[in-house]
C-alpha cells in the first residue's frame, strides 16, 4: 500500500513539472512595448514605440498594427506609413538591445481607444529569430479646451494634395524636404512658441524660443513631418535634435566640423542623437567614456563645445584647450626630465657633488698657478731692474726733475760770488796775477778746450740728466787732467 501512495506521489509529480517546461521552452526572447498616452480633441498625441531583447542586438523589425481611424489620425512618425483605414505599419532596424521610436496621431474624438498589433516579425542582429511578446497602447482623449468633442480629419496626404503647404522644396544633407505650415500645437518642442517670419518671399510659419533659435517644419515624400533648426544668416535648415542638460537649458547638435579648433590629439567620429548623426571628438590616449560634441545653447543661443559621457549618458559645457604642440612637447619633456630625477635622485647628487669638488681642485690649481707666475715675473723684473709701469712714470718724472735742476746748476756752482769766495785776494799769493797770466795767457787751447768741456758738459747733462760723474766726466779725462779736474773742482 505505502509503495502504491509513493508511485502515485511520482507520478503527479511529474505531470505538474510538464506546464512549466513548456512555458520555458516557448518563453519570448524579446517585448514590443507602447506607452498609454493622454491628450485633448484637435491636439496631437505621440506613441512612444519600443522593443527589447535580452538576447542580443535588435535586428529587423517588421509590425503591423491596427488604430480606430475615426478616432486617430497618423500624422508622422519614422518607419511609420498608415494606409489611412486604420492600418499601421512600422519597419526598422535596431543598433543595440532596444530599439526606441514614437509615432504622432491627431485626436479627433473625445474617448478611449487602443492600439493593438495585428502581426509581427523581429530578428536579431546575429539573424536567429526574435520572439517578442506583444503589448498595446490605451488612449485617452478628453473634449478640447472649448469643450469641443469631435474635429474633422485633416491628414497629411489631403493637406499636400490641396494645395496648403508652400511648395517650397528645401534640401537639407542631399535630401529633398518640402516646406510646410501644417502643424499644431502639440507638434511645437517644449520652449518654443509659433510665429511668423519673412522666407522665400513671403511670411511664413516658424517656432523660436527666448533665445531666438528658429524652427521649421519640413515633410518627406512620404508626408512625415519634423521640425528642422533654420539659420537665419544664409536661410537653410539643418537636422534639429534638442538634448536636454539641465532644468532650465537644453542644446541643439551641429554638424559643423569646421567651426572646432581642437589639438590633433583628438580624432573625430560621429554620433546618433535621435535618429540624427553628428559628429564627435575624443582623444583615445586619454579614455573613450567621453566625447566632444558641437552644440547650440538653447538658452545663451551660443554655440560651442560640449563633453557627452557615454557612461552616464550626460553633457557638460566644455572649454576647448588651445593647440600649443611645443608647450605640450616642453611640458612632456620637463615631466619625463623630472621623472627621470626622481628615479635616480642619489647617483644624480653624487654625480653633482663630484663635479663640485672638480671645479673647486680646477679652481685652487689655477690660482696656485697664477701665484707663481706673479712672483716670477716679480723675479724677472727684479733681476732685469724693470720697473713697474706706475713705478716707470715716477721714475721719469723724478729723472725729469734732476736733469732740470742740474741744467740750471752751472749758474750757482759758478756764479760771481761763489768764484769771488774761492778766488779771493787772500790766495794772491799763491797764485798771484803775473803767475797766472803767464801760464794761461792767451792760450787758445785751454779756452777751446774749455768751452768744449763745458758744452760737453752741458750736453751731457742737459741730454740724459745724469750726474757729473757720467759722460761729462769721461770726457774730462780725455783732456788735460790739471785743468779739468780743477774746473771740476770747483
Amino acid at each position: 500500500m505505502k509503495t502504491l501512495k509513493k508511485l502515485a506521489g511520482l507520478v503527479l509529480a511529474v505531470c505538474l513539472m510538464i506546464p512549466i517546461l513548456g512555458t520555458v521552452v516557448f518563453a519570448a526572447d524579446g517585448v514590443l512595448m507602447f506607452s498609454d498616452p493622454s491628450t485633448k480633441v484637435g491636439e496631437n498625441v505621440s506613441v512612444d514605440f519600443v522593443v527589447q531583447s535580452s538576447s542580443g542586438t535588435v535586428g529587423s523589425v517588421n509590425v503591423t498594427m491596427s488604430y480606430d481611424a475615426s478616432v486617430l489620425e497618423f500624422v508622422s512618425g519614422d518607419g511609420f506609413s498608415a494606409d489611412g483605414s486604420g492600418t499601421l505599419t512600422y519597419t526598422g532596424t535596431g543598433s543595440g538591445s532596444e530599439l526606441r521610436t514614437m509615432v504622432t496621431f491627431r485626436a479627433l474624438q473625445a474617448t478611449n481607444t487602443t492600439i493593438t498589433v495585428s502581426s509581427s516579425s523581429a530578428s536579431l542582429a546575429s539573424g536567429e529569430t526574435l520572439n517578442l511578446e506583444l503589448g498595446s497602447s490605451a488612449v485617452s482623449i478628453a473634449a478640447g479646451d472649448d469643450g469641443t468633442t469631435s474635429v474633422e480629419p485633416t491628414t497629411t496626404a489631403q493637406t499636400m494634395d490641396t494645395g496648403s503647404d508652400t511648395g517650397i522644396t528645401v534640401t537639407v544633407n542631399g535630401r529633398e524636404y518640402r516646406f510646410s505650415e501644417a502643424f499644431t500645437t502639440t507638434d511645437i518642442p517644449e520652449g518654443y512658441s509659433e510665429t511668423t517670419m519673412t522666407f522665400n518671399g513671403g511670411e511664413r510659419k516658424f517656432v523660436v524660443n527666448d533665445a531666438g533659435i528658429y524652427l521649421g517644419y519640413l515633410t518627406d515624400g512620404s508626408g512625415s513631418g519634423s521640425f528642422f533648426l533654420f539659420d537665419t544668416e544664409n536661410a537653410t535648415f539643418v537636422p534639429f535634435a534638442q538634448l536636454v542638460i539641465s532644468d532650465s537649458t537644453s542644446i541643439i547638435p551641429l554638424d559643423r566640423p569646421e567651426e572646432v579648433n581642437l589639438p590633433d590629439n583628438y580624432q573625430e567620429s560621429e554620433l546618433t542623437v535621435q535618429d540624427q548623426v553628428f559628429p564627435i571628438w575624443s582623444d583615445p590616449s586619454v579614455t573613450d567614456r567621453y566625447y566632444l560634441i558641437y552644440a547650440l545653447n538653447t538658452r545663451t543661443g551660443q554655440e560651442s563645445l560640449y563633453q557627452y559621457d557615454s557612461e552616464d549618458g550626460t553633457y557638460q559645457y566644455f572649454e576647448a584647450p588651445e593647440p600649443a604642440e611645443e608647450e605640450e612637447t616642453t611640458s612632456a619633456l620637463q615631466g619625463s626630465v623630472g621623472a627621470f630625477i626622481s628615479e635616480h635622485i642619489l647617483p644624480i647628487l653624487v654625480a653633482a657633488v663630484a663635479v663640485c669638488l672638480l671645479l673647486l681642485i680646477l679652481m685652487i690649481i689655477f690660482a696656485v698657478k697664477l701665484v707663481h707666475r706673479n712672483q716670477e715675473l716679480d723675479d724677472l723684473y727684479d733681476e732685469y731692474d724693470i720697473p713697474f709701469d706706475d713705478e716707470e712714470e715716477d721714475a721719469n718724472t723724478k729723472t725729469g726733475k734732476k736733469a732740470l735742476a742740474k741744467t740750471e746748476e752751472p749758474d750757482d756752482a759758478y756764479g760771481d760770488d761763489d768764484f769771488e769766495d774761492g778766488y779771493d785776494e787772500s790766495d794772491d799769493d799763491e797764485y798771484d796775477d803775473d803767475e797766472y797770466d803767464d801760464e794761461y795767457d792767451d792760450d787758445d787751447d785751454l779756452d777751446i778746450e774749455y768751452d768744449d768741456e763745458e758744452d760737453d758738459f752741458d750736453i751731457g747733462h742737459g741730454a740724459s740728466g745724469k750726474s757729473r760723474g757720467g759722460k761729462g766726466r769721461k770726457k774730462d779725462d780725455a783732456s788735460d787732467d790739471d785743468y779739468d779736474i780743477n774746473f771740476i773742482d770747483l
